[in-house]
């Protein structure tokens, strides 16, 4: 690069004068980088238009929609009812009184007891299986607290008892598989306090009575729901690692007994297509299915050759069917429905669909609901604007004064060839389209003079048309080729499509300026090669001329010097 400072010789700052020749020389760069930022907010602007476009073409589905067009709504007379009730475009309009006479209820089928074996008092009470887990702590009886731990036994608990608790003596009877507190003397026992720690009193479902206070029905024991089906204390299991499947409802239950546990079971019964819901029921002592749908429907169980659905209690137990729904419509004769939900396979009525949530009577009207279709149209009109505005924005051309100032976008044929079309296609009415409503304008929606945007200029017109003339609508805005949204559609697509075998006009545009940055960017990349060699070039000359002068100031000095020196 020469010397670190110029003119140290000449005394000349031709270092200055190579920046500003190269400055200079970069002005074709600068236009060229100018023209690419004028490219970036033309396609800034484009792109806006393109979206817009996207939006006003989505916008085009719910005109498209017979459903938002011809909607239907149910309206209850009592405003305040907990009833609900949906109707469809093809619900016939009119005035429904419902009397619902009673509810549908769920069959269930509760299993038998007996299932689990008896409790061995002496085991520790982490081990016996009461349906809950036994918690440590202290609990009252006659105002003594007694303390226990879970590695106590049932034995020990009685005794704690009988020896702590003065006339109350406690027992376990194998036989009704119950606790029993016995009060010498008679009388009654009090059982518990609210600074109680231990759940052992509820677990074993004792409350205070007279005397003698017992576990309250059916008994004790339960199977264990955690841990291997083996070992889930089930009185009539004795088989190991059995891989097999029962049935309910027709729906196969696969289960391992040495992997599953009772709960992992039930969950699976629970996610299967049975249709029921399985739990454990502490207060009977048996398992209960609950079908998940009301009505009068069985439950049935199938066992496998192993027996667990029979160890279970699920084949001997006892079903409670459920009942159907019963109402009347109109003062006619009652009518049954497995549901709550009334629809029109039950009904008869096309599209309605009644929720009854009460034993009540409630009159429900149907008829046409244009908030859909008013949505629609008003969406319609919004997104159609937001089009029109921003083609004006970026095409317009300002004079004030002698001062002209143009957008962007500015004497675009394209824009202005889309601003034409768009309002062509909402003007002029089409052959195919044979209903009352050939325009937008026969909807009550209009242009604002000369200005490309519309409103809706005619409230009443549209509300009329929308409540009298569904059908014309439809026609006028979903009629194939002809209608509205076909030809507006064709229209969009052919401007917005970003296919890469038929890309649409904005795209083609889009992709050409990309193609001219590009181009420009190595042109601009060429130029900087092009001056750093001219740099290089003109620094080389001046660093040559420093040097030559610098020798000719070193001659001049030698010979001033030699020279003088001779002449004294």
């Amino acid at each position: 690069m020469g010397i670190a400072l110029s003119g140290l010789a000449s005394g000349f700052d031709w270092k200055s004068i190579v920046d500003q020749l190269i400055e200079v020389s970069r002005a074709p760069q600068n236009r060229m980088r100018k023209e690419q930022s004028a490219n970036a907010t033309k396609t800034s602007a484009l792109n806006d238009v393109k979206g817009l476009l996207s939006s006003l073409k989505s916008s085009l589905s719910s005109l498209s929609s017979t459903e938002a067009l011809q909607k239907k709504s149910a309206t209850f007379r009592d405003s305040t009812t907990d009833w609900t009730a949906t109707a469809s475009a093809n619900s016939p309009s009119g005035t429904y009184n419902f009397n619902f006479v009673s509810e549908a209820t769920t069959s269930k089928y509760q299993g038998a007891t007996g299932i689990a074996t008896a409790i061995d008092p002496s085991q520790s009470l982490s081990l016996i299986s009461v349906g809950r887990t036994l918690t440590a702590g202290n609990f009252t009886v006659d105002g003594v607290k007694i303390t226990i731990t879970t590695a106590d036994s049932l034995d020990d608990v009685f005794s704690n008892i009988s020896g702590n608790v003065p006339g109350v003596t406690a027992t376990y009877n194998a036989v009704s598989d119950r606790i029993e507190l016995t009060k010498a003397g008679g009388g009654n026992i009090s059982l518990g306090a609210s600074n109680d720690t231990s759940n052992f009193l509820q677990a074993m479902r004792l409350t205070s009575s007279a005397s003698p206070a017992t576990t309250s029905g059916p008994g004790l024991s339960s199977p264990r729901m955690s841990g291997a089906i083996d070992s889930a204390n089930l009185s009539s299991w004795g088989f190991t690692a059995v891989s097999s499947s029962f049935k309910i409802n027709g729906v196969g239950i696969t289960y391992n007994s040495a992997t599953d546990s009772i709960q992992s079971l039930l969950n699976r019964i629970n996610d299967s297509e049975a249709g029921v819901t399985a739990t454990y029921d502490v207060s009977a002592g048996s398992f209960l299915l609950t079908n998940k749908e009301t009505g009068n429907v069985g439950i049935s169980v199938t066992d496998d050759t192993d027996g667990l659905a029979a160890a279970l209690g699920l084949t001997s137990g006892t079903i409670t069917t459920g009942d159907d729904a019963v109402f009347s419509v109109n003062g006619g004769g009652n009518i049954s429905s497995r549901s709550n939900i009334l629809d029109e396979s039950v009904h008869g009525i096309t599209g309605l669909s009644v929720t009854a949530n009460s034993v009540d009577d409630e009159t429900i009207t149907v008829g046409g609901d244009t908030t859909a279709a008013k949505d629609a149209i008003n969406t319609f009109i919004e997104k159609y604007n937001a089009v029109q505005k921003a083609i004006e924005k970026y095409t317009k051309v300002t004079v004030d004064g002698t001062k002209v100032s143009s957008a962007v976008l500015a004497g675009s044929r394209e824009l202005a060839t889309i601003s034409r079309d768009l309002r062509r296609i909402l003007y002029a009415s089409q052959s195919g389209v044979s209903g009352s409503i050939q325009r937008l304008s026969d909807l009550g929606v209009g242009f604002s003079g000369i200005e490309n945007t519309i409103s809706i200029t005619n409230s009443t017109t549209l509300n009329n048309r929308l409540a009298s003339d569904s059908d014309d609508v439809i026609e006028y805005f979903t009629t194939a080729d002809d209608g509205l949204v076909d030809r507006l559609d064709a229209m969009l697509d052919r401007l917005v499509s970003s296919s890469s075998t038929t890309p649409g006009t904005f795209q083609v545009q889009l992709d050409s300026i990309s193609k001219q940055n590009k181009s420009l960017d190595k042109q601009i990349e060429e130029y900087d090669r092009r001056l750093e060699a001219q740099r290089a070039l003109l620094e080389n000359s001046f660093i040559a001329m420093e040097r030559a002068q610098s020798g000719f100031q070193q001659q001049s000095a030698y010979l001033q010097k030699t020279f003088s020196g001779g002449s004294k």
